[in-house]
């Protein structure tokens, strides 16, 4: 009661009392003359409220009685439903949970009562109000209705005969019918049904209206003509398979789980929701969490991010469509959302997924492989050999073409400048001279390196180049040690280094004058210093990383998590990690200085920077969505060498079919076995794969496959790990990995081949 005076939403408060008024003088038949975009069932208490003589200053407090009212009976439901041993807990948990009175109390919204009868009428089945509940909660608002594959379930477990069905089924339909009878102002009930359904359905035509929904990650407000039966079948789908394996496995607490997971479903992938509709979902959450502790996870999730979502809303609503938080803000509560789902679906599938036992050799539970490792010696032939090939593969004929081509017509291109003290590779503000562009979008590192390629082996493009070559190989080199450090197997290191060596998108990337190979070495190598307690290092590592890519800041969380994982003591060279980087970075200008600019143009290059990839919207036809990626969908056409005596020249940022499909199964395998097994290890190499990768769903600029890089080694290590697991995959692996590297061999690197061996690489029509 005493927050109620506070953050109510005028727009919507105004709304009712103006609705309310209208009911009371002009009474329910003339209602829907005027305009409403609600079904009937608020209205009854919109008119009781109007019959209320109260003062003004009153007037706010009592028209969010209803929903503080509905919170308290959910609250105590969800106390009955719990029992009394964890009851008074789990209804303390709603009561208390912010995102609850931030709709009822503050904003004043009647999502609150479409909660309580969705909750209810799964409460009371099988009895006959279930029937009643269910209606009068969708009367309310349609969302309640969203329930009804728990009551179908329900109805199943209880073994409720044709009969009963189709008396629950009559008694839900009349009383919903029922409910329209005051207001029908035509000769044709059921068409005036109808009519309002349509309304209310069809009134906000949009993905999403300020949800943090799935298709609030393409933005809100935007039409929904074309893609509304997405979401709608999509959601069918998922709860129907859900519904189905729930029934199967019979899980325990089903019918809220089928409830909350729907409205979960339904909020995140149809279309026309708006922030407050998942609100129906936290109640039953929070009764399945008290017999699945998993799903605190999901709860506490959901209920930041809708506070964060009515908190968005209200602002852009109140304040002239303020938008309080940037897009990739937005986007991470959306994946969040999303995670909560996904977290949910483990949670109750957990017992099908750790009972998964694939007809492999039983390994001891005091180690993780059931072979041998091979000896130190033969490691470092093998190493030797690995790192010769990948070095040889990555510098042969590497100044063909003998052209600067895709971005190196940006990257290459300042990198001559920065080599020739040309003060423009600094500047932001100069017309771009025709068929180039000066790259001061990313920090300089990669062009200091290019540019001293050039000074060493002369302006061309091996020069160029080469730099990345020898960093790429030192990145198998790096992957080999890591894996040494982390699981102290050498076998597993090898198949690593070697997965990723046949890898075609780090090859490609390696062979040409880009800065993503000096993101990926040096990532790599300050997670390796950092874990071997290198920390001054590992620091200094870090600094270069970020000094080549602004996304080299995901290797923080991964340092972070490291130190949990591998169980370190804190120490005072941590400070360490806020200062060299800081000191790195700036120093990565130097040249920057040296050519006359300020501090200030510094600073605002910064600005440029940062406005450059939050605010780019451009097209290309190469672009691809992040999750594509893992599934190797859409290559990037680098280089057309044109066709000579019909033999093609073509480049392609592409990956090795085997090694990353191979790789998408083995990062699922692992996620299962650092689970099931407690592999914290593992479940590390996951984390640092998943932190590099998951961002850039929620990137709000256009996406390349070639982002998917800093991602790929870690898949590699999956892929070593799950191999030595399981080494009847081995040979099988290694084979067709090698075969399919000899075969897009020229694809990647632009060799000159006869056309119709080009023509037999583009297997789907995306990759063309």
């Amino acid at each position: 009661m005493f927050l109620a005076n506070f953050g109510t939403l005028q727009l919507d408060h105004g709304t009712f009392v103006a609705w309310s008024n209208s009911l009371v003088k002009n009474g329910f038949r003339s209602f829907y003359s005027g305009w409403s975009d609600y079904l009937p069932g608020y209205l009854y208490i919109l008119w009781a409220l109007g019959k209320v003589n109260i003062t003004p200053e009153f007037q706010t407090i009592l028209f969010k009685l209803p929903a503080i009212f509905a919170d308290l009976a959910t609250g105590y439901l969800i106390y009955k439903i719990v029992g009394k041993k964890h009851g008074l807990l789990a209804s303390i948990f709603y009561i208390f949970n912010p995102a609850i009175f931030a709709n009822s109390t503050l904003w004043g919204q009647a999502d609150s009562l479409t909660a309580l009868f969705s909750l209810l009428s799964v409460y009371l089945m099988p009895s006959a109000y279930s029937a009643i509940a269910l209606a009068i909660g969708t009367l309310i608002k349609p969302q309640a209705a969203f329930v009804l594959p728990a009551i179908l379930y329900l109805m199943f477990v209880h073994k409720i005969g044709f009969k009963k069905f189709l008396a629950f089924g009559f008694l839900a339909f009349t009383t919903f019918v029922a409910g329209f009878i005051p207001f029908d102002n035509t000769d044709n009930l059921f068409n005036f049904i109808f009519t309002r359904l349509s309304i209310s359905a069809n009134q906000y035509p949009y993905g999403s209206v300020n949800a943090f929904s799935f298709w609030g990650l393409f933005g809100f407000w935007k039409s929904d003509l074309n893609f509304w039966w997405i979401g709608l079948g999509v959601s069918i789908i998922l709860i129907t398979l859900i519904t189905l394996i729930i029934l199967k496995k019979k899980i325990q607490n089903g019918g809220y789980l089928i409830s909350s997971v729907s409205l979960l479903i339904t909020f995140l992938f149809m279309t026309r929701m708006h922030e407050r509709h998942s609100l129906p979902v936290l109640a039953p959450l929070l009764v399945s969490a008290f017999t699945n502790h998993l799903l605190f996870i999901p709860y506490l999730l959901l209920s930041l991010t809708y506070v964060a979502n009515l908190t968005y809303a209200y602002q852009w609503i109140t304040y002239n469509y303020k938008e309080i938080f940037n897009p990739v803000l937005i986007k991470g509560f959306i994946l969040l959302n999303i995670t909560s789902l996904v977290i949910y679906l483990v949670s109750f599938f957990k017992k099908i997924i750790l009972n998964f036992k694939p007809k492999f050799q039983k390994i001891s539970q005091n180690m993780n492989f059931s072979t041998k490792d091979i000896s130190i010696k033969k490691a470092n032939v093998f190493l030797v050999l690995i790192l010769a090939f990948s070095f040889t593969v990555r510098v042969l004929n590497l100044s063909k073409p003998d052209v600067m081509y895709f971005d190196e017509i940006y990257h290459a291109f300042t990198a001559r400048l920065v080599l020739h003290n040309d003060p423009k590779a600094w500047e932001w503000w100069n017309p771009h001279p025709e068929g180039f562009a000066y790259e001061w979008t990313h920090p300089p590192l990669s062009k200091l390196g290019m540019a001293l390629g050039m000074r060493i082996f002369g302006d061309n493009p091996f020069g160029w180049r080469v730099p990345q070559a020898i960093l790429g190989t030192f990145s198998i080199l790096l992957i080999y040690l890591l894996v040494r450090k982390i699981f102290d197997d050498k076998l597993t290191a090898i198949l690593s280094a070697f997965t990723f060596g046949l890898e075609g998108l780090p090859l490609v990337l390696s062979r040409m004058g880009m800065n993503d190979v000096y993101v990926l070495f040096f990532s790599l190598l300050a997670i390796y210093l950092f874990i071997k307690d290198k920390n001054l290092f590992s620091s200094i590592a870090f600094g270069l990383a970020i000094a080549s890519k602004w996304s080299a800041i995901y290797t923080l969380p991964i340092i972070v998590l490291a130190h949990f994982v591998f169980k370190k003591k804190v120490k005072l060279s941590y400070l360490v990690f806020f200062i060299l980087p800081i000191i790195i970075y700036i120093s990565s200008y130097g040249l920057m200085f040296k050519t006359g600019h300020s501090w200030g143009q510094f600073i605002e290059v910064q600005k440029q920077m940062w406005w450059y990839h939050t605010n780019l919207d451009a097209e290309h036809p190469y672009t691809s969505p992040a999750w594509s990626w893992p599934l190797n969908l859409r290559p990037v056409y680098l280089y057309d060498g044109n066709i000579v005596d019909n033999r093609a020249a073509r480049i392609y940022a592409f990956g090795n079919p085997i090694v990353l499909w191979f790789g998408l199964f083995s990062i699922i395998m692992s996620i299962i076995l650092s689970y099931k097994e407690k592999i914290k290890k593992l479940g590390f190499i996951v984390f640092c794969y998943l932190i590099f990768f998951l961002p850039w769903i929620a990137s709000p600029r256009i996406m390349f496959f070639y982002h998917y890089l800093p991602s790929i080694p870690f898949l590699a290590i999956a892929s070593g790990f799950i191999l030595r697991r399981f080494p009847k995959l081995t040979a099988y692996y290694l084979l067709l990995t090698t075969i399919l590297f000899m075969y897009f061999f020229p694809h990647w690197v632009g060799a000159r081949i006869p056309i119709k061996l080009d023509e037999s690489y583009y297997w789907l029509s995306s990759w063309r």
